[in-house]
């Protein structure tokens, strides 16, 4: 029919499906065009003002996930379907298009239905009354409602409003350029850093972009970004450019080529990070983190890495490096009297003193360095070991020169302590060596200050073999590998065995039973002699105690070193070794003191032996004769035992003086109501003269060399003597 209206008759083709319609149209049959409209993404809704019920087509309710229409066909069900907030203008346009028909000009209208699954879909929706035929007068018969989904449209225009957004907002300048870098938008960003309107330049090529000086570091730089826009379509660098009011300033730029589709360069969009505060933050970090602030020298840091560097230079070229440590003498006073702004003014005119004095090479110049407050190291290139020496002096003489703090203030004279080292004489690494550096220097302090010493390699070497050995005494202590071994004391004239000297040994896993010759000196004047001493003092104790509950009556001598004897809890210690025991342990210990350990304060040892003899505890003087004891201290000595050292003994009876000396000792003892005793007695000779010039005690290995502790009872009740022909009977002292 030519009178009906395209609205009618789209509704017609739409609907044709839901009312099962078959009717042929002059426009073709209806399913044709609803398969057109299903292929262009259009759903259709129907609603018939007489039936009052609306369907919708199978692709509108696809789009709400639904294979039929069962949320219902009423009107209230199909407005149900709509979020609240987009109800009332729908209901508005409704009513209008109810009221007015296909003569309303309907706005297309945005909003969100319910899906099948709780979920909204957004939609476009337009609304076309449709008039009654022979009134041509609303109402329509029908209303019909065309429905497209909104969901990428509402994706597209959200990412373009973020686009604008981003690119107003940005943090970053942005730029978009034509082919020829001819600017077509720009952001506030840019203008803010680059201090020019967006005005000025639209339609222009900015400075950034332009053609610089042929060589030039902008020229370099541009050029290196049109090569890489054009073969991989992106360039990142910094460039050095100037802001609106001349002030030099450093970006980081990201350049990207849009092409189109046939290759061609479409645009460029180039990015710009005002990076020029940050790099002069980070210039000045890293000169604090490798630059005294006073001197501007090298600190301890930068001074390591150049250190690295001349260690390498050295070995590759063969050259020496001396490494200096410098100290002033005496600055503190400096400051006390000028202040410490006369005190830096100084450290400042030494630093510049000592550049001025440095060197430079083909491999590097020579370096000096501020690690401390009046502390320096230099490191200087040298050939040879006399030049080294020269190096220093020149450096020394140039700390010395007089130094004017004040206006009109006498100037004031400072002076160093120089300590260097050389590699690869000393071939260490940079951390030992810069060590090395500095012990020489406080041995140049301790020889007097204002002079140098070069470290001596050889004796470090010696020393830390000592530290090392100090080390392994101590492990051997904490491991439990000492041993005390016991050789006996007679009386010569009755093979009486009195009593036992403990001897230390050390059972080392790898050398076996070793003397304590061999390691009590490296401990001689240390705390670990000390804990040698008290373990020495425990273990015999307790062994002494062990063989008095065996019936075995002999007494033990222990010896005690110089630093042990001076121990303030010297006499505590021992009185709590001897407390743990009820037998009579105190009455058969002999300590054993070397003459020079008991007269190195006399006062001192006179004390600490009263206070153990109180306990019962004898004392010996060791060694007798080998020292320098007046009578005047052996008087005032508590001492119950005088040994003869077996120096004197061995060449008593080939040398008249050894025996003179032999007979002088026991004249003494005498005088001064001791007991004698006489070391390293070898032969059978040898005890009968000293039996004869009044000595009948000895000990030595021609009675019994020393033995472990297990050996000794039976030795003890065994033994038939170096003289006598028979055993005989057992006694104690």
């Amino acid at each position: 029919n030519p009178d009906f209206s395209a609205g009618y008759l789209l509704s017609l083709l739409a609907v044709a499906p839901l009312t099962c319609a078959a009717r042929d149209t002059p426009m073709g049959h209806p399913h044709n065009w609803q398969r057109v409209l299903e292929q262009s993404d259009i759903g259709l809704a129907q609603y018939s003002t007489q039936r009052q019920r609306i369907e919708l087509s199978e692709h509108w309710l696809r789009l709400l996930s639904y294979n039929t229409q069962e949320f219902g066909n009423g009107l209230a069900d199909f407005w149900n379907q709509f979020h609240p907030e987009d109800t009332p203008l729908l209901q508005q346009t409704w009513n209008a298009a109810l009221k007015e028909g296909s003569n309303a000009a309907l706005p297309t209208l945005e909003c969100r239905m319910r899906c099948r699954d709780g979920t909204w879909h957004w939609l476009l929706l337009q609304f076309i009354g449709e008039q009654h035929a022979s009134t041509g007068r609303p109402p329509p018969e029908h209303v019909i409602i065309t429905a497209r989904s909104a969901t990428a449209l509402r994706a597209a225009r959200e990412r373009e409003q973020l686009s604008e957004s981003l690119f107003q907002h940005l943090h970053e300048g942005l730029l978009i350029t034509d082919a020829t870098h001819h600017v077509l938008e720009v952001n506030p960003t840019f203008t803010d850093i680059t201090g020019h309107s967006r005005e000025t330049l639209l339609g222009t090529v900015p400075s950034l972009l332009q053609p610089a000086m042929q060589g030039s570091e902008a020229a370099i730089q541009l050029s290196a970004m049109q090569n890489a826009l054009n073969e991989g379509g992106m360039w990142r660098g910094e460039m050095i450019d100037h802001r609106h009011n001349g002030e030099p300033c450093l970006f980081q730029v990201t350049a990207t080529a849009v092409r189109n589709p046939d290759g061609t360069v479409r645009n460029h969009v180039v990015a710009v990070a005002d990076v020029t505060r940050a790099r002069r933050q980070l210039e000045q970090l890293q000169r604090q983190a490798h630059f005294d602030e006073l001197t501007r020298l090298p600190n301890r840091v930068r001074l390591a890495q150049m250190l690295d560097a001349a260690l390498h230079t050295s070995r590759r070229e063969g050259s020496l490096l001396t490494v200096c440590y410098l100290d002033l003498d005496h600055f503190k006073p400096v400051n006390d009297q000028f202040g410490h702004q006369a005190g830096d003014k100084l450290l400042l005119e030494l630093a510049n003193r000592m550049r001025r004095s440095l060197r430079s090479w083909a491999g590097g110049d020579d370096v000096v360095a501020r690690i401390g407050g009046d502390e320096f190291v230099l490191l200087l290139r040298t050939t040879t070991l006399e030049e080294s020496r020269h190096a220093v002096e020149r450096v020394l003489y140039q700390v010395c020169l007089p130094h004017t703090l004040e206006a009109g203030a006498a100037p004031v004279a400072v002076t160093a302590s120089v300590g260097a080292t050389v590699f690869p004489l000393d071939a260490a690494d940079a951390e030992t060596l810069l060590r090395h550096a500095d012990h020489a220097m406080y041995g140049a302090k301790q020889a007097g200050r204002n002079g140098y010493l070069f470290f001596d390699a050889e004796h470090d070497r010696r020393a830390e073999a000592r530290f090392v050995a100090l080390g392994r005494v101590q492990d051997a202590l904490s491991a439990n590998e000492f041993r005390l071994y016991f050789q006996p004391k007679v009386d010569m004239r009755t093979g009486k065995v009195l009593g036992v000297e403990a001897l230390l040994r050390w059972n080392h896993p790898e050398h076996g039973i070793m003397l304590p010759s061999q390691f009590l000196p490296l401990i001689e004047n240390t705390s670990l002699s000390t804990s040698v001493g008290n373990w020495v003092l425990q273990q015999g104790i307790e062994q002494l105690a062990r063989w008095l509950d065996q019936g075995l009556q002999i007494s033990l001598s222990v010896n005690v070193s110089a630093r042990h004897l001076q121990e303030p809890l010297f006499t505590r210690y021992l009185a709590s070794l001897l407390a743990k025991h009820t037998k009579p342990v105190a009455q058969s210990l002999i300590i054993e003191v070397l003459e020079t350990a008991a007269l190195a304060d006399v006062e001192y040892t006179c004390t600490l032996m009263q206070d153990c003899r109180a306990f019962g505890v004898r004392f010996a003087l060791d060694d007798f004769g080998t020292g320098y004891s007046t009578f005047t201290y052996l008087k005032r000595l508590p001492i119950d035992m005088l040994k003869i050292d077996r120096s004197f003994v061995v060449n008593m009876l080939s040398d008249r003086q050894d025996l003179a000396i032999v007979e002088g000792v026991i004249g003494l003892s005498q005088t001064f109501s001791c007991s004698v005793i006489a070391e390293g007695v070898e032969t059978v000779e040898q005890a009968r003269r000293l039996i004869e010039i009044g000595c009948e005690v000895g000990q030595g290995n021609g009675i019994a060399a020393a033995m472990p502790a297990e050996k000794i009872p039976a030795w003890v009740y065994n033994y038939r003597g170096l003289i006598a022909s028979s055993r005989p009977e057992k006694f104690s002292l």
